[in-house]
């Protein structure tokens, strides 16, 4: 109370103690005779004198010979006639007793420094610069500052608000008349706060907050209008500087500005309305103000711009460019997410508008995702949508915002992420906004199983935050991070035909073709960098393992949360943890018929990207990435939960990535300590002992009636399928239920659905006659064109048919070494199942078609037809015949102790005569003969 006027900070504006003791009596007296406190009721001719409207506090009231000493402490003013006046600082002098009035005045004069009155007693040569500050905006918010330095004090807090009020009424006239300010750039001025503290100060979030609710509360019908009248500028000015920047220069006022607005419900509608794109066009997004911050990346905003980083990059190191790449666009993906985080956090209606703007965002641009944006860099569709960079950094900030609900290391916390998400579309925005619906185009998208005839897909009657921050990213990441990978792939293949057209070129090539060529290279090489900058950021990477080991968690758990056609539920999110028992339950939940099959292909391709690119991710993320991707795999294998055998062969391929490879390493030595986590993957995973058979599984299962891919597509499924057989076989616990599938299968030879190895062996040996009939076909072929070309016999032809023949030859040449990689591989998988296996490939229904087929490939290789597969260049078409007879007769030494293959050998009449093995030991003997020589 103020009779404790010792402890109060306004008892320093008096010239003594005893002066601010007898007006603290004088107020005491004054409030026991009113006994209440009420407005101000004098004449309208007296009003302008006033300070403002009085408020009584608790304790007093501010009288005239206190009000100087706040006017020249805080606002730097003097209301007093220059008479009268005793001038303790410099102040400028305002001729009027009202405060308001002489507030507003001051803004208006345009060089304070003439209205001054300079302290007698000093000598003029230091002058506060907030007393003669020219500029609207810094000058009301330091008065501001220096004014809520007096808010501790309870006996003026009802006046120190009303100068608050003032002040703030001041700053939004400025910022919805800016033209009263000749000269003066308000809105600038107001962004320009920011621009002094990286973080934003308590007085700075007030400041803000004071000027919309003083808009607000005084035009209830029309603040909306005025709040975009006074703020907008602010957006446009920030909008056009984001717009002209680029990744490194980017300034971080901006999203500091930014996250303020976005904490404050009319600022915060107002920038999601000021990013509304003039169309539906999914261009028109990276137009808008957060539009221009998305698209802030390493890789150019337009299919025929240049890429800005990497340039000269065999002349220049990269290896610092690419830290600072990385360096920016985690410090853009950590603000992005500030502001988008706030404004979902902000109120019901601005988080609908968020989602709202996100769910657009990417159906607008749904075309990024067809097969021909990723295949074709120039073409008209993908001109319609918005950038890599854009939609990489947007699925980046969606990651950020899903972290608090990804799972940790042997978390038995189960994310409520209810499947039937992508089952519905809202019909109207109202729906949409009570159901929690803001994707578009998702009833569209091929799911994990189909929904049969007369049959429906189960629907929740609303949905989370977390349900639809799970699903928009996971669309945000096949938009983005999959079509940038895909051109990565694509950048690499192309690097390498130049590169090989560029060594050819420099024995024998004009300088001005090696120069072409050169600079070509450059170019492929500055794109291929770039491409990969921007998807290896390690803080990215991070956040897609934590993501991806999350959504192979949940949809374990969807996989155990049995729902059947007659449940009806409020919600279909798994409610509680279900352990994993094998064999897996014949009833499948109906739930997998709304997950899009993009959910399990964004796993599957990081799996892939990782293993090529940065297999060390693996082992820095160990178990909490392994155990649940590993184990995912292995429930989706089974054709009743995931239908299309193309993803089924996807998932053998990520199965194929998380092998121990040693060759990542630089120094051999720590190979072991490098792939540590994939090696223990395979030894400890609780589900190990289910890899075999479920890798089998797919393998039948693709060539299975109704389940069949094309041909080509197959061998290619089957290639990652080979090397993975090849690894288990290794380790003694893998290699035995090779085995014991074996044995069971003998047992089971007659069943009417026949045994799953019986199907697995059969198709093998079909592929390896297959492959090695096109491979051996296609040799013969190359030898004839190359034989042509050699003679001369394309000179005679006319120049196009010259071309023609030439891209034939290529043709012909990647088919015939597709063929021999895959059709030795087939080879190589069947000599190692026979090196244990062997009873089964002699059994009667077996022996005659084993015999007969390497009876087949051993003629053609060693019998007298062999010279006609002869070329110059043998390893460019990966042709190696030696090790090929190598592996087939080692497939005879495996299967010779039975008798009954013996038997099948000399019986078939197709392929064997007695010169046959003798033709086999002649080519042998040049074998054994050539290694000794060059090893």
């Amino acid at each position: 109370m103020c009779d404790n006027v010792n402890s109060n900070p306004f008892a320093g504006l008096f010239s003594t103690i005893n002066d601010a003791i007898s007006y603290s009596t004088r107020a005491i007296n004054a409030e026991n005779n009113d006994k209440y406190t009420s407005q101000s009721t004098e004449e309208d001719n007296d009003k302008d004198k006033k300070l403002f409207t009085t408020q009584v506090s608790e304790c007093c009231q501010i009288q005239p010979e206190i009000i100087n000493k706040l006017m020249a402490d805080v606002f730097g003013l003097m209301l007093k006639s220059k008479e009268e006046a005793q001038v303790e600082k410099e102040l400028v002098f305002i001729d009027t007793d009202s405060v308001e009035n002489a507030i507003f005045e001051r803004l208006l004069i345009p060089n304070p420094k003439t209205k001054l009155i300079i302290n007698k007693n000093s000598n003029g040569t230091y002058i506060d610069g907030h007393i003669v500050d020219t500029q609207v905006i810094p000058y009301l918010y330091e008065s501001f500052c220096r004014l809520r330095k007096y808010r501790a004090n309870q006996g003026f807090s009802n006046d120190i608000n009303n100068l608050q009020h003032i002040i703030l009424r001041n700053v939004a006239t400025a910022l919805q008349e800016p033209g009263l300010f000749e000269g003066q750039e308000i809105h600038y001025q107001f962004i320009a706060l920011f621009m002094e503290d990286i973080s934003i100060t308590p007085e700075l979030s007030v400041f803000t907050n004071g000027i919309v609710t003083e808009i607000c509360s005084g035009n209830e019908d029309t603040w909306e209008d005025i709040i975009n009248i006074s703020f907008s500028p602010i957006l446009a000015i920030i909008h056009k500087e984001a717009a002209q920047s680029n990744l490194l220069i980017f300034r971080q006022y901006w999203f500091s500005l930014l996250y303020l607005f976005s904490s404050i419900e009319p600022l915060a509608k107002l920038l999601i309305q000021y990013s509304k794109p003039k169309s539906n066009q999914g261009r028109d997004y990276s137009n808008t103000l957060l539009g221009a911050l998305f698209r802030l990346s390493c890789l150019p905003e337009t299919i025929d711009a240049q890429f800005d980083f990497f340039d000269k990059p065999f002349e220049k190191p990269t290896d610092t460019i690419k830290a600072n790449i990385w360096t920016a666009l985690d410090a853009l993906s950590e603000s992005l997410q500030r502001i988008f985080h706030s404004l979902l956090k902000c109120s019901a209606e601005v988080r609908h508008m968020t989602l709202q703007w996100i769910g657009n965002c990417l159906h607008a641009n749904a075309n990024r995702g067809k097969l021909w944006n990723s295949h074709n860099d120039i073409n008209f569709g993908a001109s319609l949508c918005v950038s890599d960079g854009f939609m990489l950094n947007l699925g980046g900030m969606l990651l950020h915002l899903c972290q608090p609900f990804c799972v940790k290391l042997k978390d038995t916390k189960v994310p409520k992420i209810d499947p039937t998400y992508c089952a519905v579309e809202a019909a109207d925005e109202n729906e949409s906004r009570i159901r929690g619906l803001h994707m578009k185009g998702m009833t569209q998208e091929t799911c994990l199983i189909p929904t049969p005839e007369n049959h429906v897909k189960p629907i929740a009657k609303s949905f989370s935050f977390v349900t639809e921050c799970f699903f928009l990213t996971h669309l945000a990441l096949d938009l983005g991070y999959r079509v940038v990978l895909d051109k990565l792939m694509r950048s690499e293949q192309d690097l390498a035909s130049i590169q090989r057209v560029f060594n050819d070129s420099r024995n024998g090539g004009s300088s001005e073709v090696i120069e072409i060529i050169t600079q070509r290279l450059e170019m492929e090489m500055t794109k291929y960098l770039s491409l990969k900058a921007s998807l290896l950021a390690p803080e990215m990477l991070n956040l897609l393992a934590k993501f991806h080991a999350t959504t192979a968690q949940w949809l374990i758990q969807v996989n155990l949360n049995e729902i059947d056609e007659e449940d009806d539920n409020d919600d279909y999110a798994p409610k509680k943890y279900r352990p994993l028992t094998f064999p897996l339950s014949e009833v499948v939940p109906i739930t997998l018929r709304c997950i899009p099959e993009f959910v399990v292909e964004n796993t599957i391709g990081f799996l892939c990207f990782l293993r090529r690119f940065n297999p060390y991710t693996f082992e820095e993320q160990g178990e909490s990435l392994l155990n649940p991707i590993l184990t995912e795999i292995i429930v989706l294998m089974d054709q009743h939960r995931l239908y299309n055998p193309h993803l089924r062969a996807r998932l053998a391929e990520g199965l194929g990535s998380l092998l121990p490879t040693t060759e990542e390493g630089i120094n051999p030595g720590l190979g072991p300590l490098r792939t540590f986590h994939r090696q223990q993957l395979f030894k400890t995973h609780p589900y190990a002992n289910q890899i075999v058979a479920h890798l089998l599984q797919v393998f039948v299962s693709i060539e299975m009636t109704g389940q069949s891919v094309q041909f080509e597509q197959k061998f290619n499924y089957r290639r990652p399928m080979y090397i993975v057989m090849q690894y288990l076989w290794k380790l003694p616990e893998h290699r035995n239920k090779f085995v014991t599938l074996a044995k069971d299968a003998e047992a089971n030879m007659e069943a009417v659905h026949p045994p799953l190895f019986l199907c697995f062996i059969n198709l093998l040996m079909n592929d390896a006659v297959f492959l090695l009939d096109e491979a051996l076909s296609n040799m013969a072929q190359l030898r004839q064109m190359i034989q042509a070309r050699e003679n001369g016999e394309w000179e005679k032809l006319p120049q196009h048919e010259r071309v023609q023949q030439a891209n034939y030859l290529q043709h012909v040449g990647t088919i015939a070494q597709f063929d021999n990689i895959l059709g030795r591989k087939t080879i190589q998988t069947i000599k190692m199942l026979t090196s244990e296996i062997k009873s089964i490939f002699c059994h009667p229904t077996m022996v005659d078609r084993i015999a007969s087929m390497l009876n087949y490939l051993l003629l053609q290789l060693v019998g007298p037809n062999k010279k006609n597969l002869k070329v110059n260049d043998q390893k460019e078409y990966a042709f190696d015949p030696a090790n090929l007879v190598l592996d087939i007769c080692e497939i005879y030494v495996n299967l010779s102790e039975n008798k009954s293959f013996t038997l099948a050998v000399s019986q078939d009449g197709r392929s064997y005569s007695p010169d046959l093995f003798k033709l086999a030991d002649n080519v042998l003997g040049k074998i054994f003969f050539f290694y000794n020589i060059y090893s």
